[in-house]
């Protein structure tokens, strides 16, 4: 399996920061949230404090059982201990950090962070839809993609590679895609992720130039939360003497 880079440097990491706890800090929000939600829920269930089985998505056990977890858990377990997983975790934090980080797509919310999670909520959404008729329980892979997809779309002159190939971002979903294809790998998740997204896409960005309708817009509800633009979170010196509000950075666009 390949190991896509976003960008075409070393791209941030914890050997441009002062160490672990100086990296984890300094991701955004939403790129924070879900990475440690993923790797705590794939550690937990593949050193079984809980079986696979309650975590993916069964819709008679959450109507019959009230299995509420069951809304969340199957966009976070990523997959056994193999390398195909940490490849998983790696594209996760690279494009969802790349995607956060240079703006996501305008729906309402300044082009930023209450607009990143209005759009993974459309992706959610759209992922339990498509099992009803589609047949899969676990949504993490579809996540992943989706996010990569659309940071492709919304950055098409960006660069990413694949095995030190660079490329533009136009063309490096297709390449990943093909690749994938060609050694024999899983690629039903990255079709439907890449469709996903590309609803998503067609919704924020031809429908509203092309036929004057704004159908997606970020609810109030998660502005009022997030703010107007990316969300900056408190800052607080290392002795605790200080202790700063939550702010919100001027719109991402």
């Amino acid at each position: 399996m390949p190991v896509p880079r976003a960008g075409g440097g070393d791209g941030a990491g914890m050997n441009n920061l002062g160490g672990p706890q100086d990296w984890y800090d300094s991701l955004p929000i939403v790129t924070k949230h879900w990475l440690t939600a993923a790797i705590a829920t794939t550690v937990a269930a593949n050193f079984g404090v809980f079986g696979i089985d309650r975590l993916i998505w069964d819709f008679d056990s959450l109507k019959n059982n009230f299995e509420i977890w069951r809304f969340l858990t199957p966009f976070f377990y990523v997959g056994p201990f193999e390398f195909r997983t940490a490849i998983r975790f790696l594209t996760l934090y690279q494009f969802s950090l790349r995607y956060e980080t240079e703006g996501p797509y305008n729906t309402g919310g300044g082009g930023g962070t209450s607009d990143y999670v209005y759009m993974l909520l459309f992706g959610m959404v759209s992922s339990v839809l498509l099992a009803f008729v589609s047949q899969t329980y676990l949504f993490s892979s579809t996540m992943i993609f989706y996010v990569l997809y659309l940071w492709a779309k919304r950055n098409p002159i960006g660069k990413a590679s694949i095995f030190g190939i660079s490329m533009k971002a136009a063309y490096f979903p297709f390449a990943l895609l093909l690749f994938e294809v060609f050694v024999g790998n899983p690629w039903y998740d990255i079709v439907k992720g890449y469709a996903i997204a590309h609803l998503f896409y067609f919704l924020v960005d031809v429908v509203p130039f092309a036929y004057g309708k704004d159908y997606l817009q970020t609810p109030n509800f998660l502005i009022d939360f997030f703010g107007s633009g990316i969300y900056v979170p408190p800052v607080s010196n290392r002795t605790g003497d200080a202790v700063g509000n939550n702010t919100w950075s001027a719109p991402g666009r």
